[in-house]
């Protein structure tokens, strides 16, 4: 199968420039948010990632490795682990 980036609505893309914490579960998915939202003037989200590939895809693209949040394990339990990093990571700032 092939995998074809998502294509956003106004809407989608609102939300997007609006989060602080972009979840990602593969290496396909943070090629679709940085097409959706590469012309957006705001920061970078944080990345909340599922494991190790989807985190290397964020380095590969300029992720700031401080920014980037993943489990040892990959897996739903862990990302949302990772998701809880994040968010305790943008309380300390």
């Amino acid at each position: 199968y092939d995998t074809v980036p998502a294509s956003w609505d106004a809407e989608q893309i609102s939300l997007a420039q609006s989060a602080t914490v972009a979840c990602f579960a593969s290496p396909s998915a943070v090629k679709a948010w940085l097409k959706n939202t590469n012309d957006l003037e705001t920061p970078r989200a944080l990345a909340s990632c599922i494991g190790e590939t989807s985190a290397t895809a964020c380095r590969e693209n300029e992720w700031a490795e401080e920014n980037i949040f993943y489990p040892e394990k990959p897996g739903v339990d862990g990302w949302t682990d990772a998701v809880v990093d994040a968010l305790e990571h943008l309380a300390r700032k």
